[in-house]
């Protein structure tokens, strides 16, 4: 069986998707909330809810920098020690606390 095109098919154009570094994130004090001002020419408006709210004004600290440049120093020297077992066993714990 076989499929014959009658119309060929149109290329798709290149997106420039610009890449953020994503190792940081800004703190709240850093993101610009200027309002934005009602015109009569936009007639959309939206409203974040609180959890968006609150994921935006996040200030704490989930990754512990000074622990991941050791971990990432001892891994570039062949130092870093893992133990398996207890990888395995946090995961498998992972999983069961999920179900």
């Amino acid at each position: 069986m076989s499929i014959d095109r009658a119309i060929q098919p149109l290329s798709v154009p290149a997106v420039n998707v610009q890449q953020q570094d994503l190792k940081m994130r800004p703190k709240a004090a850093d993101i610009s909330a200027a309002p934005v001002a009602a015109s009569e020419t936009s007639g959309t408006q939206i409203k974040l809810s609180k959890v968006t709210q609150a994921i935006q004004a996040d200030s704490s600290q989930d990754v512990d920098y000074d622990r991941l440049a050791k971990i990432r120093a001892a891994m570039d020297a062949g130092e870093l020690q893992l133990d398996t077992d207890q990888i395995a066993n946090a995961l498998v714990e992972d999983i069961f606390q999920l179900s």
